[in-house]
């Protein structure tokens, strides 16, 4: 296959010369061509197997040495060569600093064009493979990967912030990490981490019986900050696409290759989710410290063991937006849930997160008592040292027939619900609701010669 290139050009004349001498060339395409530096950011993210891109030094409207800091930042795998007609020093360190592979004249003829690509392509195919490699390899141990698996009592308590930042200490940790998105109508992860990606677990819906290394590596963003990323549809109407059954082979074929899965369930329960909590390893519910939370709790717990899902007391709580002003206490809540309360609570420091939310980058959230407290969370769940055995998630329990109507069929079959604390009403009033309450609301050319 012919090396595939993108070109950030400013004017349709340099656009039609350099569209002419890929023309010529026999070992590279040009794929597109974008006139603006946001349109060619854009781009990257859109063309699969993507070797080089290049990018006129004339290209605006941002600063093309930020253009290529971003470009790099986003997909580290690809070669960038920066076009200019100016060949001097500060030109090429300015390139060099920002990430590019190299400083490509805009006079360059057609031999020395493809030389350039070629060099550059085989760079990146080299990176491509490697990062490929750390991702899908079985871990150095060889066993299988344990799966956390981490559920919201309702929308709001900060489900994917604890997933994000417990996978990221894990990775700094030295673990092999990937971060699932299963909640499939509003996840947002590519928030949270400045991301763009074009797959999602949907294009593994209809893999078939076996998930490949090569399929994982299509569907994966492998972040340079630590752990790769598995998204939620873009789309919210695909998360049905996403069956118990495709949740259970996705996760089976991550635990295979990674130490450590961390997926984040959100706050509403469906096929994928219940599936994922049977096969955790660890199964955590977050809840803050008021009782419209601690309700949801009950419910979310006693709809598990109503579907022989997991057990109330095989479910770790997670509290969050814990003071020491707050009403309800991490010992209270105990009491009220009847199960284990992990001892390291996530402190109501609504301004120490916003540094990592609001640049999508949690290694910029720099308040101590935020990172001692992920950081103690993740040594209680043992995520920072390497699997000793095979995870095999609670074991033991049957699968709950598959579909929606499976679920509402088994909850119809025992409608009790457990109210352990005495006051709080955990009834559902209608079991075929399942999987619909809670959550977050869903939210040119260019040219080439000087």
């Amino acid at each position: 296959m012919n090396f595939r290139v993108l070109a950030g050009m400013p004017t349709s004349e340099t656009e039609m010369v350099l569209a002419a001498r890929f023309d010529e060339l026999t070992s590279a395409d040009l794929v597109a061509v974008r006139s603006t530096t946001a349109a060619l950011i854009d781009a990257a993210g859109e063309f699969p197997e993507l070797d080089v891109v290049l990018i006129h030094q004339d290209l605006g409207p941002a600063p093309v040495f930020d253009a290529i800091r971003d470009l790099s930042h986003r997909h580290p795998q690809l070669a960038i060569l920066l076009v200019s007609s100016a060949m001097d020093p500060e030109t090429f360190t300015g390139a060099m600093e920002a990430g590019a592979r190299g400083v490509l004249a805009a006079d360059s003829g057609i031999a020395e064009l493809e030389n350039r690509i070629v060099r550059a392509a085989d760079w990146s195919r080299t990176l491509r493979r490697h990062l490929e490699s750390a991702s899908l390899d079985l871990p150095a141990s060889g066993v299988r990967g344990r799966v956390l698996a981490i559920s919201g009592a309702k929308g709001g308590v900060g489900t994917t912030t604890c997933a994000v930042h417990l996978a990221f200490t894990a990775a700094a940790a030295g673990r092999v990490v990937c971060l699932v998105d299963l909640d499939l109508q509003t996840g947002d992860l590519p928030a949270f981490l400045n991301l763009r990606h074009r797959r999602s677990i949907g294009d593994l819906a209809g893999s078939g019986d076996e998930i490949t290394p090569g399929m994982l590596s299509e569907t994966l963003y492998v972040d340079p900050r630590g752990p790769h990323v598995l998204l939620a549809p873009e789309h919210g109407e695909r998360g049905e696409d996403v069956t118990a059954r495709v949740a259970r082979r996705v996760l089976t074929a991550l635990r295979s290759r990674y130490e450590l899965v961390v997926v984040d369930c959100g706050a509403t329960m469906n096929d994928a989710t219940a599936m994922a909590v049977e096969l955790a390893d660890r199964s955590v519910v977050t809840v803050t410290p008021d009782v419209p939370a601690l309700r949801g709790a009950q419910r979310l717990m006693a709809m598990w063991e109503r579907l022989q899902i997991r057990s109330h007391q095989d479910v770790y709580t997670l509290v969050t937006r814990h003071s020491r002003k707050n009403e309800i206490q991490p010992d209270f809540l105990r009491q009220l849930l009847d199960t284990k309360v992990l001892r390291t609570p996530v402190p109501a420091s609504y301004r120490g997160l916003e540094p990592g939310e609001n640049n999508g980058d949690p290694t910029k959230v720099t308040d101590e008592g935020l990172r001692k407290a992920f950081s103690r969370l993740a040594a209680e769940l043992d995520l920072l040292s390497p699997p000793a055995q095979g995870g095999n998630g609670k074991g033991g329990a049957p699968t709950p027939p598959s579909g929606l109507a499976g679920l509402r069929a088994v909850a119809e079959t025992n409608p009790s619900t457990r109210d352990v604390s005495g006051f709080l009403n955990a009834s559902v009033s209608d079991p075929g609701r399942i999987g619909t309450g809670g959550g977050r609301d869903p939210g040119g050319h260019g040219g080439f010669g000087g």
